[in-house]
């Protein structure tokens, strides 16, 4: 794009989750493109993430910018991104996260001329009960009405979006939440893994990466896996990730006397180091966009076993590199867990089959380079520069 603009990125939470950091890297590339940017989070931020923002984006805290529902705050919350809008007047409002999604996106009736873009990471109201995901879906139709563009992250969120009428086939377009590619690729395995796994002769290591919050399912998996943990001494977990509901994963490990085979590792810089160590990956969330860890894992040349979730199949081809398993209950992510671990011969296809895909889609550059296509078509109209549904 040849000329700069001023852009008004927004987030609910700049924490150490998925969304947060493809609005980081986005935030970081568009800046070193010479474009004027604002990142507008709420009280939930970390001290790591805002240190890895380019100095040059300029970082606003709205304390009233909450997750949980709250008519108060997030009135407080419109009027403060309403009052942001028409000081910075930027040409591009682009929202990620449902909660800043739709505050974001109402708060840019108050500067007409800004051209608006929703990140669709997750739509969290597909799992909600009927009255609630009713409200939430009015509000997400609402706020569509202010939306020239959508940006999924994958072809699943795309068709959820559409099948519950928010934008048309038109303003939709898939781009894949961009990471460094290659720091997977390469990755060698985290000291303290190659310990655990030198504990122990025939060790099989299964690993999870994700925030520790209710919606992971953590505990419901390790429910599932402990007759497998009870049978298998040489079978090993390790959870990479913090978060909220570590007290009562810690408890039940501590009652169940299995802390020496499932540790929580907490949060970890180097998580490329902890996927390398591992034998299977697992990912048990309930409802999630196309998660990056499962991309990670991939790039990692790991087999996985994973729920299924709109958009997966595009990187886990169930019974090619991984098994995907459909269903609320997690006992089909214990079985699959299982047949890996005995079958080394199947695990190493199934390796074999994840470092073989191409997933080169999912490089940063790659990404905020079509972010800006988007932008541009918004700006000139659509159909100059790409074509809708994906890029």
């Amino acid at each position: 794009m040849s000329s700069s603009l001023r852009i008004v990125h927004v987030i609910t939470r700049f924490v150490n989750g998925g969304a947060d950091e493809n609005t980081l890297l986005t935030c970081n590339h568009q800046a070193e493109a010479g474009h004027e940017v604002w990142l507008v989070y709420g009280r939930d931020w970390t001290e790591r993430m805002h240190g890895l923002l380019d100095p040059r984006v300029r970082a606003v805290e709205l304390p009233s910018l909450v997750r949980e529902i709250s008519p108060a705050k997030d009135l407080a919350a419109l009027s403060g991104l309403a009052r942001l809008y028409r000081r910075v007047r930027p040409d591009i409002v682009h929202t990620h996260t449902s909660k800043a999604g739709i505050v974001g996106r109402l708060a840019a009736l108050a500067w007409l001329p800004a051209k608006v873009i929703h990140g669709v990471h997750i739509l969290p109201f597909t799992s909600e009960p009927f009255l609630k995901r009713v409200v939430y879906v009015l509000l997400e139709k609402l706020a569509a009405l202010r939306t020239h563009a959508f940006i999924d992250v994958s072809e699943g969120m795309r068709d959820l979006c559409l099948e519950y009428g928010l934008g048309t086939n038109d303003n939709h377009f898939v781009i894949r939440s961009g990471m460094d590619v290659e720091r997977f690729r390469n990755a060698r395995p985290a000291d303290d893994i190659s310990d655990l796994r030198q504990s122990c002769d025939g060790a099989v290591i299964a690993g999870y990466v994700a925030v520790l919050e209710k919606r992971k399912r953590h505990l419901e998996l390790l429910q599932a896996m402990m007759p497998l943990l009870e049978r298998n001494e040489y079978l090993f977990l390790v959870l990479a990730g913090d978060g909220p509901e570590r007290p009562e994963l810690e408890r039940f490990i501590q009652g169940r006397g299995i802390g020496e085979r499932v540790r929580i590792l907490g949060f970890r810089e180097d998580v490329e180091r902890v996927v390398a160590g591992c034998d299977i990956c697992v990912f048990a969330s309930q409802r999630e966009g196309l998660p990056r860890s499962v991309v990670q894992y991939v790039i990692a040349g790991k087999p996985v076993v994973a729920s299924a979730l709109p958009g997966i199949e595009r990187v886990v081809r169930d019974g090619e590199n991984g098994f995907v398993v459909a269903g609320d209950r997690l006992d089909g992510v214990a079985e699959g867990v299982e047949t890996l671990m005995r079958d080394t011969g199947l695990r190493a296809s199934f390796a074999a089959a994840s470092a073989s895909t191409d997933l080169s889609e999912w490089d940063a550059r790659t990404m905020t380079d079509r972010i800006e296509t988007v932008y541009e078509d918004c700006l000139t109209g659509f159909g100059t520069s790409l074509a809708p549904g994906s890029l």
